[in-house]
């Protein structure tokens, strides 16, 4: 047995941890994600010594072989890379409209003209996407509808969803529609229309009353919290629970504890977004925001911890640049891979962090979308590179899990994309805590089949 047992090595970056009686493991990009382990199996995985069962060394060496999480000893680890021959999706961030009745302080459509998307540029946005999808034999397409404030034009978005759906569907191709909103217009006409095309929503809150109020103002000054509260309140009662998006900045860092404990307790999904001028080369506090950002986020964690102990939430959080989905992330998100931005005029974008710069197409261009993006010369380093070439990244063991971060952010702080993140510390200490928090979430699925008689194998 011994000599099995020397044939095999834990995966590189394989990561463990222990929740009560049970263990867990995790290797970055493996397809099995967050793995359950019995306490003497995940021992056994640390130090391939100690276990004294050897009726079960076999099979135990077969699980963690089926799981990723061992490999055998002359195995070199498996080394990710793009392939646009499988892009099966497109992501489009569709910029409705530049209008918006708040007056937030980091919005980096701020002081644009108040121009929206007419039906004619609509149409051409349509032809492009159906051209795009049929040419790369995609089947899915994710509309995510935002601005400004993108309900300012809800003509346009009730026109799209229409008229996508009907052409997409003769295609085969699924679609799914996502409306970025500040949450201070959304009323039952919208309501109807989420619920008529299944679409999906996401409210823009920054803190409990005051906290928001510092960012997210009208413009004659007046905070919006009380407006954005009560139209969370008619969505929850119409069956819709939006997704909650928060910009976390040094005007209401303090404030996030609060929100997250209202977050928690209340079941909804929720996403913290690191504003990208928090830290800077020319910014002089970045290490304090730093340090404040690792204690709120670490208080926050330990409140989420408790509450899915407890049975109190079955709340779903991700961290800005952090999914701990089971594919390898080699860049933070699908710029230049298999997202773009189309801006109301048609031109389109590398990014919506990116409409400065200079458009990569038009859509009336011959090019697709898609090839658009893969020869973007916005950011010229993203055509060849990906995190495995990140000179700080290549032997972090969470490499492909946070990608390097936020290219643009990247780009902004450091002069280049393929860097690491100025959040690198950040990330660091928060993703044992993510998959520490989805291992409860398992451990907490897996007890309740276990309740009702199931005979799954906790191995």
């Amino acid at each position: 047995m011994t000599a099995l047992i020397n044939q095999y090595r834990k995966t590189k970056n394989c990561y463990t941890g222990e929740i009560g009686n049970y263990g867990y493991a995790f290797v970055p990009g493996s397809s099995r994600g967050i793995v359950l382990l019995d306490l003497i199996t995940k021992n056994f995985l640390d130090n391939f010594v100690g276990l004294h069962d050897t009726k079960n060394i076999q099979q135990r060496l077969e699980l963690l072989s089926k799981n990723g999480l061992i490999q055998k000893i002359d195995e070199e680890p498996r080394d990710f890379r793009f392939n646009r021959n499988k892009v099966k999706t497109i992501s489009i961030w569709l910029h409705v409209s530049n209008k918006c009745n708040l007056d937030c302080h980091y919005c980096y459509i701020s002081g644009k003209n108040s121009a929206s998307m007419s039906v004619p540029v609509a149409n051409l946005c349509l032809d492009k996407l159906e051209h795009t999808a049929i040419e790369h034999g995609l089947k899915t397409i994710t509309i995510r509808f935002a601005g400004g404030e993108p309900i300012l034009n809800r003509k346009i978005i009730a026109y799209f969803a229409k008229e996508a759906n009907e052409r997409f569907a003769k295609n085969g191709i699924s679609t799914n529609f996502i409306i970025l909103t500040n949450g201070t217009v959304v009323d039952t006409s919208l309501i109807e229309l989420i619920h008529l095309y299944s679409m999906r929503i996401s409210f823009s809150l920054d803190g409990i009353r005051d906290w928001h109020d510092k960012t997210r103002s009208f413009k004659s000054k007046k905070g919006s919290f009380d407006k954005v509260y009560k139209n969370l309140e008619l969505c929850l009662k119409s069956d819709i629970k939006p997704t909650i998006l928060t910009t976390v900045t040094r005007a209401n860092i303090l404030g996030i504890t609060e929100l997250n404990r209202f977050l928690v307790d209340s079941g909804l999904p929720f996403r913290y977004s690191l504003y990208r001028d928090n830290i800077s080369k020319d910014c002089d506090t970045s290490s304090n925001f730093i340090n404040d950002l690792s204690k709120v986020l670490n208080n926050c964690y330990d409140y989420y911890f408790n509450a899915i102990y407890n049975h109190k939430t079955t709340s779903n959080h991700q961290l800005c640049d952090i999914n701990l989905n089971k594919k390898p992330r080699l860049r933070s998100c699908d710029i230049g891979y298999s997202g773009v931005t189309i801006n109301h005029e048609g031109n389109v974008f590398l990014c919506q962090a990116a409409m400065d710069k200079k458009p990569i197409g038009h859509i009336t261009d011959n090019r697709t979308l898609l090839q658009m993006a893969w020869r973007q010369k916005t950011f010229p380093e993203l055509r060849t590179k990906s995190v495995y070439d990140y000179k700080d990244c290549k032997n972090c063991q969470w490499m492909l899990v946070c990608a390097g971060g936020c290219p643009v952010t990247n780009f902004n702080t450091n002069g280049s994309v393929a860097s690491s993140s100025p959040y690198c510390g950040v990330f660091k200490e928060m993703i044992p805590r993510l998959i520490e928090i989805k291992a409860l979430q398992l451990l907490k699925a897996h007890l309740k089949t276990k309740m009702k008689g199931g005979d799954q194998d906790e191995r």
